[in-house]
């Protein structure tokens, strides 16, 4: 009797040790950013392929497709918090992120943003944090390279006013730029606009020798021939990585040759942490042969750095409890990310040091899709430099 007792109480210990860990995953999976959704769940699929167990038990995704929504964002965070997942992963966008952050620090409930990059979402609180820069050094190094490299001295920028990160993004390189010697303009307009004959119009006084589009492909598609069909023709046009979108040279053609954008870094442009480059590299060999189809780019490996710092948070805790693996990410100091070293200790959630890498569409190109995306050689930036 006591050995049958025995062997039923390692069997129901056995089954309990490999129990799942659930981790939720809030992405934008259709609608307007699914660009930028798409390749984050790629990338998160393959760290996991490479490590899908934690304290010995697998790895479980439960992925909701928020629609690009902030709507449908804060709807997946709530599910999340009913399933009591350890952590989520996601949203990608700024606008998408804040209110689901806001209700997941409530709850207590983890929260790792690939690539929202508005200050304030992780300043919502001390469970959310993200694997990307933020728009006040994207903007930044936006603004220097236009006055510096470009020597622009006037500026138009074209704002989307219902989007927090481009809204974001706008204000710090407007800031930036002023602070140089520049001058800027800003004009705004709302996402899904298709004529921007009056922004145009509003931006002809001004003269600018250059644009800054800091939002996103829908409308910069419509965006771009309209400026260049009314009279801009020269101008450089440069953009965020909202941009880092094949809807951009797919939509709008010719006009998107040499059109300039600060994105995230991709292994080539990772010189700066050579370690780094090596694990980015060895990752994009891992994930061409195991995802044929997927799309490789910046988002790819920060979808799979914001699945990798949790699984290493969950291993330093030893623990599936939230609070406990909170404290672990908070402590989290050089983890080897394909992005970069990773550190959150003494941050508000954003990583301490952030490499960016700069790029150029030209079209077209000798390519399958008819245009390239180029790296431009030496235009990498550091966050702390």
């Amino acid at each position: 009797m006591k050995r049958t007792v025995g062997l039923a109480l390692f069997a129901l210990g056995a089954a309990f040790a490999q129990e799942p860990v659930v981790v939720g995953v809030n992405l934008e999976l259709s609608g307007r950013l699914v660009s930028l959704g798409t390749p984050e769940l790629e990338g998160m699929e393959a760290a996991r392929a490479q490590l899908g167990e934690v304290l010995g038990r697998p790895i479980e995704f439960s992925v909701c497709d928020n629609a690009s929504t902030p709507e449908g964002s804060v709807a997946c965070a709530n599910r999340f918090i009913d399933e009591g997942v350890v952590g989520v992963l996601g949203t990608g966008g700024s606008t998408q992120a804040i209110p689901a952050a806001e209700v997941l620090q409530e709850a207590g409930v983890i929260m790792i943003t690939p690539s929202s990059t508005n200050p304030a979402t992780t300043q919502v609180g001390d469970y959310i944090f993200r694997v990307a820069y933020n728009d006040e050094f994207q903007g930044e190094i936006a603004a220097d390279y236009l006055y510096n490299d470009a020597e622009a001295r006037r500026v138009a920028v074209f704002r989307q006013q219902d989007d927090d990160y481009s809204f974001g993004l706008a204000g710090f390189f407007e800031e930036a730029f002023v602070a140089l010697g520049g001058e800027v303009v800003v004009v705004d307009y709302t996402g899904g606009t298709v004529d921007f004959a009056a922004q145009v119009n509003d931006v002809r006084a001004f003269n600018p020798d250059a644009f800054y589009t800091p939002g996103f492909c829908p409308e910069l598609a419509a965006l771009l021939p309209q400026l260049r069909q009314q009279g801009f023709a020269d101008q450089l046009i440069m953009g965020g990585d909202g941009s880092d979108d094949a809807q951009c040279p797919d939509g709008g053609g010719e006009v998107f040759n040499g059109y300039r954008f600060t994105a995230f870094a991709e292994p080539e442009q990772l010189a700066a942490d050579p370690e780094a480059a090596e694990r980015a590299e060895a990752f994009r060999t891992f994930f061409e042969e195991n995802q044929p189809d997927g799309t490789f780019n910046g988002f790819t490996l920060s979808g799979a750095d914001a699945y990798n710092v949790l699984v290493a948070a969950i291993e330093a805790a030893g623990s599936v409890e939230p609070a406990e693996v909170q404290a672990a990410l908070a402590e989290l100091t050089d983890y080897p990310g394909v992005t970069g070293a990773i550190t959150f200790a003494g941050t508000d959630g954003t990583p301490a040091n952030r490499i960016m890498g700069f790029f150029e569409y030209q079209v077209p190109a000798e390519t399958e899709a008819g245009w390239a995306k180029a790296q431009l050689e030496g235009l990498t930036r550091t966050f702390g430099e």
